[in-house]
């Protein structure tokens, strides 16, 4: 074929293969519209296997568990710590991947096949002006490459691999601190939604009461209509509140469940706490709280070592611009033979090695380095950043938790004083109602009271226990022991 047809064919079959490259129908045709999701790209039944509705063996549907127990099941099947123990795993793995580079570098390959070749050649001496080749060759190798001195860069590298390494550690510390404090939140939630549940079903017993006294009373002609009517109406309302009551107590249960990344027909029985003591009053001043903030919270240890991390990048970055030194050696064999215009096949089998100093210095790189130095300066400052971030939001939830917890306690104190004051009036409107003496209204309006006090008196005590942990976790101090001990003595 003339050579104007192949290049013609040849650009032919390019411009074919250039087309047959078009990919941008795996993007959507249109932007007005939704990807159709094909067939293809939908996930196995194996891939996304549902979790299993039944409840683990690990779980014992006729045991009360207390907080140290549910804690320790959460943490056995909880992803999100698993993740983060894998995460922390690959950071270490990372720091033998740098530690590597100080080490030389080993490698054995060989090259072989057949060539044939034509070469011109003087007419004067073949007159046909080329001679033809063919080469049967094998070549053998066994090199090593050793890096001798490169101005800090695998130090750099490796110290950097070692503070990313304290991050995901202390990361996944973290992520085992806020499981704890949800599974501990919403372990205490649920006891106080199952003292709601109980408190409900008392406020129903003294309206039954209210009302019995009512009806006896019309019955004598002591009481109106009105006054059954108004009692009826009351029972009405506190069956409501033991209806809302229950179903806050079965969201409570799954929020636990959630938590625990157990299946929602988990039948878990929890340990009442209901009269578990509240914790005092902290004795250490706000001060000393953010201080011991600042040296155990685990984002802000990780942000730190983040930070120097960064620092190590710029060292590399600068290490960049200026020279290495390394030592490469081989050994090679020449395993091979060659064929001269048809004559017969001459070979060698003879061994070859050598030895060089490579010196390596970048003197243009077309801006290469300099915007690498410029991106590691960058996340030098980000990493800046993100250290004060941690470090204000460290402070404030502190600052906070420790309000709510010593205001909590006091609203504590506050209620239980409101209980037993409630609880004295209403006896006493009750008694006196039910022998004819207090009217409806102030018998009713004694047994609100004590409700809305019984209420009271449970959230405030749930919500102390809660603030206690919210504290904990806010210092970094948050442990399966720690949580386990708030409010007992």
């Amino acid at each position: 074929m003339p050579p104007i047809r192949r290049l013609i064919a040849a650009s032919a079959v390019c411009a074919i293969v250039a087309g047959c490259n078009d990919t941008r129908d795996l993007a959507p045709a249109t932007p007005d519209a939704p990807w159709q999701i094909p067939a293809s790209a939908l996930p196995t039944a194996q891939e996304v296997a549902p979790v299993s509705a039944t409840p683990p063996a690990e779980v014992n549907p006729v045991q009360r568990y207390s907080l140290a127990e549910l804690i320790d099941i959460a943490e056995r099947r909880n992803k999100t710590t698993r993740i983060a123990w894998e995460q922390a795993r690959q950071a270490a793995i990372r720091v033998g991947i740098a530690q590597a580079a100080f080490l030389p570098v080993l490698t054995a390959g060989a090259i072989g096949g057949y060539q044939h070749i034509a070469s011109p050649f003087p007419s004067n001496l073949v007159p046909r002006g080329y001679i033809t080749a063919n080469t049967e060759e094998v070549l053998p190798t066994l090199a090593i490459s050793y890096l001798l001195f490169d101005f800090g860069a695998r130090e750099a590298a490796e110290n950097a691999a070692r503070d990313l390494a304290v991050a995901a550690n202390v990361t996944f510390t973290a992520a085992h601190q806020k499981l704890i404090f949800e599974v501990t939140r919403a372990y205490f939630s649920l006891d106080g939604a199952d003292v709601a549940l109980r408190a409900a079903e008392q406020a129903l017993k003294d309206a039954q009461e209210l009302q019995s006294s009512a009806e006896a009373l019309h019955g004598r002609g002591l009481a109106t209509i009105v006054a059954v009517e108004e009692a009826r109406r009351d029972t009405a309302q506190r069956r409501y509140d033991v209806a809302l009551a229950r179903t806050a107590q079965h969201d409570a249960s799954y929020a636990l469940l959630t938590a625990m990344d157990l299946p929602p027909t988990t039948r878990l029985q929890t340990v009442d706490i209901s009269t578990r003591v509240l914790p005092q009053p902290s004795g250490s001043t706000l001060e000393h709280l953010l201080a011991d903030a600042l040296r155990r919270r685990p984002d802000l240890i990780a942000a730190v070592a983040k930070l120097r991390a960064s620092d190590q990048g710029i060292a590399a970055a600068r290490s960049a611009f200026l020279p290495n030194l390394s030592v490469d050696a081989n050994i090679q064999g020449n395993l091979g033979q060659i064929s001269v215009d048809g004559m017969p096949y001459e070979g060698v089998k003879q061994p070859q090695a050598g030895v060089f100093l490579h010196l390596h210095w970048p003197l243009y790189e077309g801006g290469l380095l300099q915007n690498r130095l410029r991106e590691a300066e960058s996340q030098h400052d980000e990493a800046m950043a993100a250290v004060e971030e941690a470090r204000n939001q460290a402070l404030r939830e502190v600052a906070l938790a420790y309000d709510q917890l010593e205001t909590g306690l006091q609203q504590y104190d506050a209620a239980r004083a409101l209980l037993s004051a409630a609880e004295t009036a209403y006896s006493s409107a009750s008694d006196s109602y039910a022998h004819g003496i207090a009217t409806f209204t102030e018998a009713a309006t004694a047994e609100a009271a004590l409700a809305a006090a019984r209420a009271d008196l449970t959230r405030a005590h749930t919500q102390s226990l809660v603030n206690a942990a919210a504290l904990a976790f806010a210092t970094g101090a948050l442990n399966a022991n720690t949580a386990a001990g708030i409010g007992l003595r």
